[in-house]
């Protein structure tokens, strides 16, 4: 019965993308697990993929006009690209090379996130938002760790894995 109750607790947990109006990196941690956590993280759709994308977006770029640390800001950007790759995988049934395109298409994103000059959203969410980013680096970077030593991480990620893991 606990253990019923756990996958299923799983599951649900790694089928939310975004916790309140911060996202998280659920699908990349459930592909860091192996093919039975992703299993229970299920199937998003495009609208969901989509979802998750804006999210991301939304936090870097106010992460960056709030002023949070630019490296923080960035090392959260290569988790969302590395969450948005997983989801579209994980969508289309695909695998390395789908990751990879998605991994190459979000950094595009960031850039321009980088860039992007807007207002400042809140004192509130300014302040939610600095300790997300680095929160946010940190499971990413226990992510790659836990996918490298399944051996679910080949060298191709090289730049962006090595980046995310210092």
């Amino acid at each position: 019965m606990r253990l019923a109750v756990f996958i299923a607790a799983a599951a649900l947990a790694a089928c939310a993308t975004t916790a309140g109006s911060l996202p998280s990196p659920r699908y990349a941690d459930a592909a860091s697990r192996g093919a039975f956590a992703s299993f229970f993280a299920g199937r998003p759709t495009a609208a969901q993929v989509t979802q998750a994308s804006e999210a991301w977006s939304r936090a870097l770029g106010d992460s960056f006009a709030c002023r949070v640390p630019t490296r923080q800001v960035i090392d959260a950007g290569l988790v969302g690209a590395l969450e948005i790759a997983a989801m579209n995988a994980a969508a289309s049934r695909g695998g390395e090379r789908e990751i990879r395109e998605g991994v190459r298409d979000y950094v595009g994103q960031l850039v321009r996130l980088a860039v992007d000059r807007r207002p400042a959203p809140s004192a509130q969410r300014c302040e939610a938002l600095a300790a997300w980013a680095p929160r946010t680096a940190a499971q990413g970077r226990e992510a790659v760790a836990r996918a490298r030593a399944n051996g679910l991480m080949e060298d191709e990620y090289g730049l962006l894995l090595d980046l995310l893991s210092r």
